[in-house]
């Protein structure tokens, strides 16, 4: 999976205004030639984050969801304003060791401050996606004058944690879109 690669999916679902921008750690590695990522509307398998994210955001996704309309929901994330960014544009989740992970987190962390300050104003919400991404991410923002969303971190949608990803991002958004 290439870098470009990366973009030019990503690119295709960015909205033209950003209402609420979602911050992950990385892109999943990929093994074959489909590339496995949030914004691929053909892969489907193990897409954890992505059926999560759309069960809460969409109530609908879990009844009307088939396979091969996964670009359809992009679009309606797009069209409703979301947009999702990772800290780290290349895959890390390989890496066991998260000291080795947040190196390089800190090592991209003024380009992605930069790029996060291109994307939206202070007042959009911002929903920080996994532990080691809301410890380091979180103060830093909230010192910039940014509107992080969540004082606790909301866990990876993985390994048993889909439920309690999709109950604290619920909660977190639920209370940004009575407030607008």
């Amino acid at each position: 999976m290439s870098l470009k690669q990366i973009q030019n999916l990503r690119n295709r679902y960015k909205p033209k205004y950003i209402k609420y921008l979602l911050i992950a750690e990385s892109p999943p590695l990929s093994k074959n030639t489909s590339v496995r990522f949030f914004y691929n509307p053909l892969q489907e398998k193990y897409d954890f984050m992505f059926k999560s994210i759309m069960e809460v955001i969409f109530p609908d996704f879990k009844t009307q969801y088939k396979k091969g309309t996964k670009y359809m929901y992009l679009e309606k994330f797009k069209n409703e304003g979301f947009y999702l960014i990772d800290t780290v544009d290349i895959p890390i989740n390989h890496l066991r060791n998260e000291k080795d992970k947040n190196e390089k987190i800190y090592s991209n962390l003024k380009k992605k401050i930069a790029e996060i300050k291109k994307l939206v104003s202070k007042k959009t919400p911002i929903f920080i996606i996994k532990k080691n991404i809301f410890l380091i991410f979180k103060d830093l923002l909230e010192k910039e004058g940014y509107n992080v969303v969540n004082n606790e971190f909301i866990p990876f949608p993985s390994f048993g944690n889909q439920l309690k990803f999709k109950k604290i991002f619920k909660k977190y958004l639920r209370r940004v879109r009575v407030s607008h």
